[in-house]
């Protein structure tokens, strides 16, 4: 022992603790941990033991007399209760706290205990505690004997105590509501759901309990329903949703309460996707739809689809709509539909498009998507709030803002002159024009805001517009440089509602180092787009444009911190700017001048941060960034790449309780959305289809391989053997790939391999790519000690047997077919033919 503990068991209290400890007639279960000293405890039990003790000792003493029997002749080593024979439960009341604290442990022995509990049987009625009508009804003491039973001999314990309940006694029902409730309907139930005539007599024993009593735990039907999709018995949750149905579901809406666990139930989900396909449902999902049809009820869908997009589960929120409408439950909404639309629309599932694109023009012609909404109000008014008081300024009576400026511009006209004037026409507001006319004759903030104030007192709007709010703001906070530059600049006011004339602007500006007209644009954006996030994609464009790229990038670190996100149009951006040109199934042409030589990697982290912060990315920019390593032998970039996107959806592509569907709920969905599971799958997918894997290998077989080629001999991880061809390299990826979860198309991979070694090993051709040529002509393998490591790196013979039967069949370049040589000379001819002579 440690000296510490040792020099703390030797003090004078802990001795005396563990002397009451040992002396206490109890055992150590049944010590309550809620006492604040142990000691104490120890000594009010053995007072009570000793009392109770006294009480029995004349009992003990009448009954051996009574049967004609000596007191020290005791037969058994328990005591025996006089039983009332009154057997009415009526006169005696169920034992439960009431009082909010909790009860006192009741003092028996284990031996007395285990005794106690032996009540699985119809045997010595009379014997036991629960056999006293006085005690028949004392749920503290079931519980603990339930508890004890548990303890120590697990289902079957809890069996007995259920017999017990059932058949020993007579009329005794368990409480319905409380934590003693709880434990044992809970405790009854999970038995059940092991033995099924358990659970059949629990059902009974419930509704006898409803019928005789008028009292149900509102928990049987959830417990039992959702514990057999747990239990993978989703046949029998549907039957026993009928049998539970009356009177254990007051409402039909309350089968809400068991979709969570049919999804979760450990059933076979089908783990692999086919494109353009909706996922198989489940066999839980199937089951709640049956319990749909059995209740009938009305409202489910704004619930049910919910539910399964706040869970990721999107393509079974797809089948399930499908189910409901069918049934006639519709959609209350075109926001409950659109979340739909625009999955199966980024992940290619056309007729599930096409089938929900026809029903909301037909169930909500008049509406249109959230998204499009705000787009149409940015470019109306830039703002929300312009938007709105734009609507109510229709109702004031302005004055023509030309004619206007004239009068604040003429000097001979006071501004007092002008207000009276206006006045007497009846004038409600002015426009921008006469603002500035008005501000450039001003002497300073001062004696504008002095201004503002007539104006005002006079009832005269000068408007919402961005010039007004902007000159309104600059005069109260007393910017006069800011306010000068307003005055005296020469774009007119309507330029100022333009958000993307000012972002233009301000990266002119920026780049020409003009400061002054850089912070009045940036003022304008101000007003101008008031959300953070809008004013920082500003920032991530304008650094893009002026090729500060580590500016950029650390202003994406700046946003990931604030939980903001690059929108399309600055990813887009990014992609159109920092990539060159490049032609379909083309090299990247040569870098106009200001691009920098790595833009290829500077864009795979930024769209990484990105995507790891919940942004949608579309597939085709990530396979456009792969084509672009592969092409240029970055294969090591490449293999990273690669392998954090199929980790990154992979993690996201499993199902969990903990998914919601925005980590940002104060931000608007179509900034920022985290992707479902069933989104992160269909994803991996698109990026990691089978053209991309057969890419992969042919890129592994770009590497020239001249004069001391040991040296560049390929030694990948958790192969056998060393110095392995490198052009086995895109194998080996393709193998970790499929480590992560990523499907492999063997086919088009064998089909791949096969044209790089007939390229490389086949009878002579002349190709027209020059790095074909080059590596026929530097390889220094040989076709059979190639295809020996792609066997090693696969883990299995690629070809089948083909690589030992014939290696020269094998490597020989595949035929062209009549289909590829008719569209061939078709190319050729620049016009169709009739056929091939």
């Amino acid at each position: 022992m440690r000296p510490a503990l040792l020099r703390l068991l030797k003090r004078p209290s802990t001795v005396s603790i563990l002397d009451s400890l040992v002396a206490a007639p109890i055992g150590i279960e049944q010590l309550e941990p809620n006492h604040t000293c142990t000691r104490c405890h120890a000594r009010e039990i053995q007072q009570r033991a000793a009392a109770k003790e006294a009480r029995s000792e004349p009992l003990v003493k009448e009954l051996p007399a009574r049967r004609g029997q000596a007191p020290d002749r005791w037969p058994s080593s328990f005591r025996v209760y006089d039983i009332d024979a009154s057997n009415d439960p009526s006169d005696t009341q169920e034992t439960l706290p009431t009082n909010g604290r909790p009860p006192e442990p009741l003092s028996l022995q284990p031996e007395r205990l285990e005794f106690e509990s032996d009540i699985g049987h119809t045997d010595e009625i009379g014997t036991r505690l629960v056999d006293d009508p006085g005690r028949r009804h004392d749920f503290l003491l079931w519980g603990e004997l339930l508890r004890y039973r548990q303890r120590h001999y697990g289902d079957e314990g809890t069996f007995d105590i259920f017999n017990a309940l059932t058949r020993r006694v007579d009329r005794v029902y368990l409480p319905v509501e409380g934590e003693l409730a709880d434990f044992f309907w809970r405790s009854f139930i999970d038995l059940g759901l092991k033995r099924e005539h358990v659970l059949d007599r629990l059902v009974a024993y419930a509704f006898k309990e409803w019928k005789e009593k008028g009292k149900r735990w509102g928990k049987f039907y959830e417990s039992v329903v959702a514990g057999l999709f747990q239990h993978s018995k989703p046949d029998h949750a549907t039957k026993w949703h009928s049998r539970l149905r009356k009177p254990h579901l007051p409402r039909d809406s309350d089968i809400m309460r068991v979709l969570e666990p049919a999804l979760f139930a450990p059933t076979n989900r089908l783990p692999f996707l086919t494109k353009g396909m909706r996922r198989l449902l489940s066999p839980g999902i199937i089951a709640f739809q049956k319990i749909c049809l059995s209740t009938r009820g009305n409202g489910l869908y704004r619930p049910v689809i919910s539910t399964l997009l706040q869970l990721g589960y999107v393509e079974d929120a797809l089948s399930m709509h499908e189910f409901l409408i069918k049934e006639r439950q519709h959609a209350p909404s075109y926001q409950d539909v659109y979340p739909l639309l625009d999955y199966a629309n980024k992940y290619g599932l056309r007729e599930d498009f096409l089938s929900l694109k026809r029903y909301a023009n037909k169930r909500f012609p008049a509406e249109e998507p959230a998204d499009e909404a705000e787009t149409t109000d940015e470019k109306t008014s830039g703002t929300g709030a312009g938007t709105l008081l734009k609507a109510t300024s229709v109702k004031e009576k302005p004055l023509k803002d030309e004619l206007g400026a004239r009068l604040f511009a003429t000097t001979a006209l006071g501004l007092d002159t002008v207000l009276s004037g206006m006045e007497m026409f009846g004038v409600q507001a002015i426009g921008p024009l006469s603002l500035r006319e008005m501000g450039i004759r001003s002497h300073g903030s001062r004696d504008i805001q002095e201004k503002l104030q007539k104006l005002q007192k006079a009832r005269i709007s000068i408007g919402d517009s961005v010039y007004a709010r902007l000159f309104r703001k600059l005069a109260t906070e007393n910017r006069d440089i800011l306010l000068s530059d307003l005055l005296k600049s020469d774009q007119h006011p309507d330029v100022f509602e333009d958000a993307n004339t000012q972002e233009h602007l301000l990266a002119t500006n920026y780049m020409a180092r003009d400061s002054r007209q850089y912070n009045l644009t940036l003022a304008i954006l101000g007003e101008l787009l008031p959300d953070g996030a809008e004013l920082s994609n500003v920032h991530f464009r304008k650094y893009i444009a002026s090729g500060e790229l580590d500016l950029a990038s650390k202003l994406v670190d700046e946003m990931a911190l604030n939980s903001e996100g690059l929108s399309k149009q600055s990813v887009d951006f990014m992609v159109k700017r920092v990539l060159s040109v490049r032609s379909p199934a083309k090299y990247p042409t040569d870098r106009r001048h200001g691009r920098l030589p790595d833009g290829v990697g500077f864009v795979v982290r930024i769209l990484q941060r990105t995507a790891a912060a919940g942004q949608y990315m579309p597939p085709e920019i990530w396979i456009e960034l792969f084509k672009r390593l592969g092409m240029t032998n970055r294969f090591d970039e490449l293999r990273s790449c690669c392998l954090w996107l199929a980790r990154f959806y992979s993690s996201r592509a499993k199902h969990s309780r903990h998914w919601t569907r925005s980590p940002f709920p104060d931000k608007p969905e179509s900034a920022h959305t985290t992707l479902s599971p069933d989104a992160a799958e269909r994803m991996r997918q698109s990026i990691f289809n089978k053209h991309m894997q057969g890419a992969m290998v042919s890129w592994g077989f770009k590497m020239r391989i001249s004069g001391h080629y040991q040296r560049k001999a390929y030694n990948p991880f958790e192969v056998y053997g060393k110095g392995l061809v490198p052009w086995t390299r895109g194998l080996v990826l393709l193998r970790d790939l499929e480590k992560e979860g990523v499907h492999l198309y063997v086919e088009r991979i064998q089909k791949s391999c096969q044209q790089r070694l007939a390229m490389v090993f086949g009878p002579s051709i002349q190709s027209i790519r020059r790095m074909n040529r080059l590596l026929r002509r530097e390889n220094p393998y040989s076709a059979k000690t190639a295809l020996s490591d792609i066997g090693r790196v696969w883990g299995e013979p690629l070809f089948g047997d083909r690589e030992l039967d014939d290696i020269r069949e094998l490597i020989k370049p595949p035929r062209a077919t009549v289909k590829q040589l008719w569209k061939k000379r078709r190319r050729n001819q620049g016009k169709p033919t009739a056929g091939v002579q």
